[in-house]
């Protein structure tokens, strides 16, 4: 499950930095994974559970979701693939948007470090 929350947990962090999740981002997120190869060792079925799992604890408590998707992507940084479908997952959020605001740069950047990449790097 840990995987599976920090790739979708990596798509939730930017979707949400900027305060403004619409619907279209969800479909966008569906979308990745269903035809994304990078993201056909995870199963539909776990991505979406840790989706669900994740959008309520977003909801109720940000900051501890944030550090709880952060501590699952620090778990899965020395997992090329895994790394990979995070940072797949992370910039999928961004082309969801449309736009990269300040505030996406900025989850973008946190991913990337607990990734163990260079800010910017994403």
């Amino acid at each position: 499950m840990d995987a599976a929350i920090a790739v979708t947990g990596a798509f939730l962090l930017v979707a949400f930095s900027d305060g403004l999740y619409a619907p279209s981002e969800e479909r966008r997120f569906l979308s990745t994974i269903a035809n994304d190869p990078a993201l056909k060792m995870l199963s539909t079925g776990a991505l979406e559970d840790a989706y669900n799992l994740l959008i309520a604890e977003i909801e109720a408590d940000y900051d501890q979701a944030c550090a709880r998707i952060l501590d699952c992507i620090r778990a899965v940084r020395g997992d090329r693939v895994l790394a990979a479908a995070v940072t797949l997952a992370a910039r999928g959020a961004t082309v969801a948007d449309e736009r990269i605001a300040p505030q996406e740069e900025l989850a973008l950047n946190r991913i990337a470090e607990a990734l163990g990449l260079e800010k910017g790097s994403l």
